[in-house]
């Protein structure tokens, strides 16, 4: 969450983009390497975690989960970087 709060302190982003785009890089790159590392074991791992979960055993959902959870926190560092921004930046933009 450190290159969203990064991100979000040096690229300057209005209203609902400064969380959004962040959120959906995130999540989509948390989904995809999820995928790839669950499919190296044909989901075995995943399938058992998705019980523990109420999720009744899916794997794609707990994939999904995934990356909702890191998007969710990938746009809170974001909009905290980018407060940050404004609050230390001499002209206040």
């Amino acid at each position: 969450m450190l290159a969203a709060f990064i991100s979000g302190a040096i690229v300057r982003l209005r209203n609902v983009s400064a969380f959004v785009v962040p959120f959906l890089a995130i999540a989509v790159f948390w989904m995809i390497y999820a995928w790839l590392l669950s499919s190296a074991n044909d989901f075995i791992l995943a399938k058992k975690i998705a019980v523990l979960l109420p999720l009744g055993g899916n794997a794609v959902l707990l994939i999904l989960v995934t990356g909702v959870v890191g998007g969710l926190a990938a746009g809170i560092a974001a909009i905290f970087g980018n407060q940050c921004r404004a609050v230390y930046s001499p002209n206040n933009e």
